[in-house]
């Protein structure tokens, strides 16, 4: 089954280009990173990490296994191979991309691997069939003759990987690694005889458990080298870039719709609310009738319970106040019934809650009338937004409109220079015109309907393009363009023109053509036959080859981490034809405007900008995070939207600038950080009481004046001796007594005297535990913590030093410490107990560190000796679970203030 027997590569096999200056400064490396066979290496999107692993495969100079997340990944590293070190166009036999037919190269995918360990392991299925009982054999025997030859089969194939004598194994993108893909591919690396094992990933996941972060460093290996976006631009590796979110509002239709359905929910409120039998229901409810009986069960679910009594309080029952001392909260602090709090009742009582029949005529009454409003799907209510209204913004037709107005504009920027992409995440061939005449509304976003609508609207002034694997459209005047691609290709096609506009025509290959035909556009589109490229995130999102694009749309809807990164980065690659090349990449929203943080679509991309690494708008920054575009604070209204996106345009037209404002926001900066901004009001600080700062110093004054006082009177009987010398010996007599109140005070004011101290000192006392504990290896240090406060108000707080993953470890305890409560297994309570005020403050003992009580403790100690007085509570017990339930009712109360954010800021 093995192709060709070889033991080395071919002589006289190099790069064809000169290397990037971090590649030199991988390779010249090497040795050193290699001395324990493994390089695990992290560089963002369009840094050029294939071509730097297969170098290092031929420096290696072994039988190699590579492992790619997708097709188009796994094809790009053979066509990079035969293209940049070949330097042909014919696929050598030594190099199959057929795991069915390994070679001294072999290249497939994860999934491809995953299946063959799948099908081996069917062995084991026929082995239990064969002890089970007779009846039960002979009805599995079909299947169990199918699977064995699956088993024989890919036994074969492992013996022919086996035969090959893999050295080199290479892992792209590892982070796409599902449980059962690892599984499969650790396996693998343990069959073979002491691999040298090359990773590759744009996006470690640092955000993750301890548990999964070892399951990936056991088979990656530790991060040797870790490149930034910073880094590359700086190094003119990728070109400066900058990220816009442009904002349109539903369609009248769209409006209607969400109107009806916000109408009916409304209308349901009131009549629950009136609802006897409902109302009966909840107050004869044993968690209402007989709180104490139900601690454990109430406990459980504190949120489901706390609804309870605020749905009965705005019902005019008094049995509300049953269960008010439970929560430890006074009636001013419980929140008011809203439509959040509400659903969180109906699914309580609905679906989860054993304690109501389910067949109950008010229950089943219910419920079909929530049915009927569009508010219960998959046996979940949803009162201010349901899956179908989520759905239809996120794929608002009115991003058409917002598409237009961006391509409208960028064609005026650059002319025939613009390179434009647009992603989506459907085709929607149906919405393609049949003939002439038959433009029918679009009414949904896909790639058919935004090439119809930009064609529509800008007709012959731009240049467009599809790409996707079901249709290739291109225009008439570009097909001279596209045979020279076909001819160099040795590809062979076939056109039809558009049947509605006879200035497009549909392009058509068979079989193992396609793959040729996305190269001979991407040719075309790169050599300025099209201007405006519209394809499909799963085909051209990830492992595309263009660095000719210099604006990206994208009308897709992922929100994720790796993939927003990876569909971005087809923008941000250099181009050596054009190394003046700037990038705008576009964001789409729609926004709803009655929601009071703009809808779900405005969260996606919230979600998105988390991971996205950009220049700030108002500052010489480089970061993450939505902030740093400056958007206006919501609700937004139909006039905010409309100067927020002429505000985006203005700013998209100064790309003379972009690359003056990357030098500004990178010079005399080192890396990237990992840090937590948080509102100021999360911060813990010393009780504002009579022993904090003020009290103290006031209160040593005081002491000191009556001292005075005292020892003037006593110094009046000595004549001959002067004021000055009097008003000296009491003065100094009334320090030295104030003197511990003044000292206290002093050492309160220096330790936190301003926001930023006191988040240092927060810092340190968490970094001490997590250094003690073992999940951060980089020793402490005075000034291991940094903070600084921005001109909002918030507070920063990062790690200066260590590795990206202990950064994230470090700052994802502090979010857990800072933010309101949830569901710990251990709580800090900070207590203030005076004949002036009484008070308790909870926070949450960070999970990692709450896992053993030993840490925990060591955590309390920490706080004690850098915060203040505190205890630690175990929630899991009957009083703890008490403790719990009010900690939670506080952060409830306190609903409005931000949880904190985590970022990345170059520093």
């Amino acid at each position: 089954m093995v192709i060709t027997k070889m033991h080395s590569f071919p002589d006289n096999l190099s790069f064809r280009y000169p290397w990037r200056s971090y590649q030199e400064k991988v390779l010249n490396q090497l040795g050193h990173h290699l001395s324990n066979r493994h390089l695990h290496l992290v560089a963002p999107p369009g840094s050029g990490k294939t071509v730097l692993g297969l170098e290092v495969m031929l420096r290696l100079n072994e039988p190699t296994f590579i492992v790619a997340p997708t097709l188009a990944i796994k094809n790009q590293w053979a066509d990079r191979f035969v293209e940049l070190f070949l330097q042909t166009s014919k696929q050598p036999d030594w190099i199959s991309t057929d795991i069915r037919k390994p070679a001294f190269v072999t290249i497939t995918t994860y999934q491809s691997l995953h299946s063959l360990y799948q099908r081996a392991s069917s062995k084991d299925t026929i082995h239990s069939n064969e002890e089970a009982e007779q009846e039960e054999a002979i009805a599995d025997l079909e299947s169990s003759e199918e699977a064995a030859a699956n088993a024989r089969e890919a036994e074969a194939i492992m013996d022919a990987i086996r035969s090959v004598g893999v050295k080199t194994l290479i892992l792209d993108e590892a982070h796409h690694l599902r449980t059962g893909w690892w599984r499969s591919t650790i396996t693998f690396r343990d069959s073979l005889h002491a691999p040298a094992v090359i990773a590759l990933t744009a996006t470690p996941p640092y955000d993750v458990s301890a548990a999964e972060w070892q399951r990936y460093i056991d088979l990656c290996g530790p991060i040797d080298l870790e490149i930034s976006v910073p880094e590359l631009v700086r190094e003119a590796e990728l070109c400066p870039h900058q990220d816009f979110i442009y904002a349109s509002m539903p369609s009248k239709e769209e409006i209607a719709f969400v109107g009806a359905f916000q109408q009916e929910v409304r209308a349901v409120q009131k009549e629950i609310l009136v609802n006897s039998a409902i109302i009966q229901l909840l107050e004869k409810h044993p968690w209402i009738a007989d709180c104490e009986k139900h601690i454990e069960d109430i406990l459980s679910s504190p949120s489901y319970f706390s609804s309870m009594l605020i749905f009965l309080r705005e019902a005019g029952s008094m049995a509300w106040e049953q269960g008010l001392p439970l929560l430890g909260e006074s009636d001013e602090k419980l929140p008011r019934l809203d439509e959040e709090w509400l659903e969180e009742l109906l699914n309580g009582f609905l679906f989860r809650d054993r304690h109501i029949d389910p067949k109950d005529t008010a229950v089943k009454q219910l419920r079909r009338r929530l049915h009927r409003t569009g508010a219960i799907e998959r046996r979940k209510v949803y009162l201010r937004s349901n899956p179908s209204i989520d759905r239809m913004l996120i794929q608002s037709v009115s991003k058409l409109d917002s598409i237009n107005s961006i391509v409208d504009f960028e064609v005026g920027q650059l002319g025939d220079g613009l390179r434009l992409v647009i992603l989506a995440d459907y085709i929607r061939l149906p919405d393609l015109p049949k003939a002439s005449g038959d433009e029918k509304p679009l009414t949904r976003l896909g790639v058919i309907p935004i090439f119809e609508s930009i064609r529509r609207r800008l007709g012959r002034r731009v240049s467009l393009g599809v790409l996707t694997g079901s249709i290739v459209i291109v225009p008439q005047d570009s097909l001279p363009l596209l045979e020279k691609s076909a001819e160099e290709l040795e590809m062979s096609f076939s056109c039809r023109p558009l049947p509605h506009d006879a200035d497009y025509v549909i392009v058509e290959v068979t079989g193992a053509g396609r793959q040729q035909l996305v190269s001979a556009v991407t040719a075309v589109f790169s050599n300025g036959g099209i201007q405006v490229l519209v394809g499909t995130a799963a085909l051209l999102g990830e492992g595309w080859d263009a660095p000719s694009v210099n604006t990206l749309i994208m009308a897709s809807y992922v929100g994720t981490f790796m993939l927003s990164n990876q569909m971005r980065g087809r923008a941000i690659r250099t181009d050596r034809m054009k190394p003046e090349k700037t990038s705008n990449i576009w964001h789409l929203v729609c926004v709803d405007r009655k929601e009071k943080l703009g809808g779900s679509d405005m969260q996606t991309v919230t979600r998105r900008f988390q991971s996205l690494v950009g220049l700030a708008f108002d500052r010489d920054s480089v970061e993450t995070g939505i902030g740093r575009m400056n958007l206006p604070p919501p609700p937004f209204s139909e006039v905010s939207i409309e100067k927020m996106n002429d505000w985006m345009l203005t700013y998209a037209g100064r790309r003379e600038e972009l690359s003056v404002r990357w030098n500004r926001a990178i010079v005399n900066k080192l890396e990237m950080v990992e840090e937590l901004k948080t509102a100021k009001e999360l911060l813990p600080r010393p009780f504002k009481s009579p022993h904090t700062l003020k009290a103290l110093v006031v209160f040593g004054m005081v002491s000191g004046l009556i001292y005075l006082f005292d020892i003037f009177d006593f110094l009046i009987y000595y004549p001959k001796m002067s004021l000055l010398m009097k008003l000296l010996i009491a003065g100094g007599i009334a320090l030295l007594v104030s003197w511990p109140f003044l000292f206290k005070a002093i050492r309160l004011y220096l330790r936190h005297g301003t926001l930023e101290s006191s988040m240092v000192e927060l810092g340190q006392a968490l970094y001490g535990t997590l250094h003690h504990i073992g999940l951060i290896e980089t020793a402490p240090s005075p000034d291991r913590v940094g903070a600084e406060q921005d001109i909002d108000g918030h507070v920063m707080c990062w790690m200066n030093g260590g590795t990206t993953h202990e950064q994230t470890v470090f700052v994802k305890a502090l979010q857990e410490l800072l933010d309101p409560v949830d569901n710990p297994r251990y709580l800090l309570i900070r207590k203030e107990d005076s004949k002036y005020l009484k008070r308790k403050d909870y926070h949450a003992v960070p999970q990692e560190i709450g896992r053993r009580k030993e840490h925990a403790e060591y955590f309390l100690a920490q706080w004690e000796k850098h915060i203040g007085k505190g205890e630690i509570v175990y929630t899991r017990t009957k009083e703890g679970r008490k403790l719990l339930l009010k900690a939670r009712m506080q952060a409830m109360s306190a609903a409005f203030v931000k949880k904190g954010e985590r970022i990345s800021v170059w520093r």
